[in-house]
């Protein structure tokens, strides 16, 4: 093998050990995401009540024609 064919083949191991260290990283994050997700979900809620609901729901609603105003203008 000449000098050449051995970098291309160090190259291609090198990538391919990223790509397997990527992909690893990734799926131990996703995973430990939707656990903590699960393990906080069973947590008790506070009751929220409608009319605060309705409050929070107005501002949002004010603050997205704010910026749709400022963006169209």
């Amino acid at each position: 093998m000449t000098k050449q064919d051995i970098l291309m083949q160090e190259g291609m191991n090198l990538l391919y050990s990223g790509m397997v260290v990527v992909f690893s990283f990734l799926l131990l994050l996703i995973i430990s995401v939707n656990l903590l997700r699960m393990l906080f979900s069973g947590a008790p809620q506070e009751n929220i009540s409608d009319s605060s609901s309705t409050v929070k729901n107005d501002v949002h609603h004010k603050i997205i024609k704010e910026v749709l105003g400022g963006i169209r203008s």
